[in-house]
């Protein structure tokens, strides 16, 4: 099954979409929302540059307290993204590549504060512009990847694909998107900049052979990668933990069944511009409420045509029931972790 963003554009017929654009004209920006973009940007960077700064790459408690201090704690950082962002590589490496060209992993923006951002590291140096085509603000940021980090601390093996793994590794850069109209950050892509010097100096790790599978246990028997388990970023106080991984189970063994694994995975074998991934707890978790919406509607899974194939109705009962049953302890986790503000973070 695959699920996709929601977009009324790819539900209308072609003779709808130029009526639709001229009752939604393209939004103008204004330099009210240059002025609060900005501000923004420059609040965002000077707090990546003073909670994430440039440290050795295989420096792990410096990779924690980056992580607490953007997920677990109040951030500016956090409070700038949207519900939703996109992350990924620009087309061929070309980040002045139009918005519409990218290919995207989409992810809520808990998981990409608690797992994706802490794997950067920042100076606070940028440049900012507004890019008429896409409509949007970018400012372009010096990064480092932290390419030594315990292989579990990675929320999937990003080596699964070797050209992915060098392209983290020589990445210098990261571009990130504000919507004018919200001021919130949209997307994000890194990307090796010529003219920009490195961070650090970064030597090639040799990464192990990708086995098929994107959750592992380690040598020391702990289930990995840790932070899709909440490690890091729920605390071991929390009492819906052994329930988030039992239901999380249940689940994974009903989107089996309905062949969502198929689809909802890193190598996106479909291809799709815009991917969900559901391959573990975390990834599931921010998207649960739109998987679960999708299965009632009845927009998946599909065929090889791209046509909706409705489920065998016991088939669709089990992974419905699945479904809001993780949903339920997801929810009760995240109100624990809100309640408990100053409980310490798990580690493993």
């Amino acid at each position: 099954m695959k699920f996709f963003l929601p977009a009324v554009l790819f539900l209308l017929s072609a003779a709808n979409v130029a009526a639709y654009a001229q009752s939604e004209p393209l939004y103008e920006a204004t330099s009210a929302d240059a002025t609060r973009a900005r501000e923004l940007a420059a609040k965002v960077m000077a707090e990546l540059a003073e909670k994430c700064p440039v440290r050795p790459v295989n420096d792990e408690p410096a990779y924690r307290s980056c992580r607490e201090a953007l997920f677990s704690t109040p951030s500016a950082f956090r409070a700038s993204l949207k519900s939703y962002i996109l992350w990924g590589r620009p087309p061929n490496g070309d980040v002045n590549s139009t918005l519409k060209d990218f290919r995207a992993t989409q992810f809520g923006n808990d998981v990409f504060t608690g797992v994706y951002a802490p794997m950067w590291m920042w100076d606070g140096k940028y440049e900012f512009a507004y890019v008429a085509r896409d409509r949007m603000y970018r400012v372009t940021a010096a990064a480092a990847f932290r390419n030594e980090l315990d292989y579990g601390q990675y929320p999937y093996p990003f080596w699964h694909e070797p050209k992915k793994w060098t392209d983290y590794e020589d990445a210098n850069s990261i571009a990130i998107w504000i919507d004018p109209r919200s001021t919130r950050i949209t997307q994000f892509a890194f990307y090796k900049r010529d003219d920009r010097p490195a961070l650090v100096t970064i030597t090639r790790r040799h990464t192990p052979a990708f086995d098929d599978k994107w959750m592992w246990v380690d040598d020391k028997g702990r289930q990995q990668p840790a932070p899709t388990l909440f490690v890091g970023l729920y605390s071991n106080s929390n009492p819906q933990l052994p329930k988030l991984d039992s239901s999380y189970r249940k689940f994974a063994l009903a989107m089996r069944e309905a062949q969502c694994d198929g689809c909802h995975v890193p190598s996106n074998p479909d291809k799709m511009k815009r991917l969900v991934l559901l391959q573990t707890p975390l990834h599931a978790a921010s998207e649960i409420e739109r998987v679960i919406r999708d299965i009632r509607r009845d927009r998946m899974p599909l065929d090889d045509t791209g046509i909706e194939k409705p489920l065998d109705d016991g088939l669709k009962a089990r992974l419905l029931g699945e479904a809001e049953n993780f949903a339920a302890v997801v929810k009760a986790a995240r109100e624990w972790e809100s309640a408990h503000p100053h409980a310490a973070p798990s580690r493993q």
